[in-house]
């Protein structure tokens, strides 16, 4: 898998998934609540040793839909956004592939960590459709040129 299947397929195993969605898309979320869509913003080079050994960082934006009629449904998306952030920085140690010149390698994840989690639109016409949040991701990892 590459990094962002692998980061796709992380937030899947959240364990409240099945609770909040049934599905993380790609790219998008549906309009409805419930909804969640990893968009990949980018993947830079950290670090490269003499050998060739990488060091990367890709980025990542979650946005997912809620209800948020009220204080009492807004209070609970912020407290998931919060628990996915916790399970996400013990998520380390999973195995990527990346591309380097046409050859595959292999990496691993080293950190994960989050930030801007946060309401960031609201249905202009329809308030008791979903509301938008967002959650910034950055999914440290390693690549070995063995």
């Amino acid at each position: 898998m590459n990094i962002i299947e692998r980061i796709r397929a992380i937030l899947q195993g959240f364990p409240r998934i099945n609770d909040i969605c049934d599905a993380v898309h790609v790219d998008f979320a549906d309009e409805e609540p419930e909804s969640y869509g990893l968009a990949s913003l980018g993947d830079a080079l950290i670090a490269e040793d003499i050998l060739g050994n990488q060091n990367r960082q890709h980025s990542f934006m979650l946005h997912s839909v809620f209800s948020a009629v009220n204080d009492y449904e807004r209070l609970t998306n912020s407290g998931v956004l919060l628990e996915l952030a916790q399970y996400l920085d013990s998520c380390v140690g999973y195995e990527v592939e990346h591309e380097i010149d046409g050859k595959r390698y292999t990496g691993i994840i080293t950190k994960i960590s989050t930030a801007n989690g946060m309401l960031s639109a609201i249905p202009e016409e329809n308030t008791v459709r979903g509301w938008f949040y967002q959650l910034q991701i950055n999914a440290d990892y390693t690549v070995e040129i063995n």
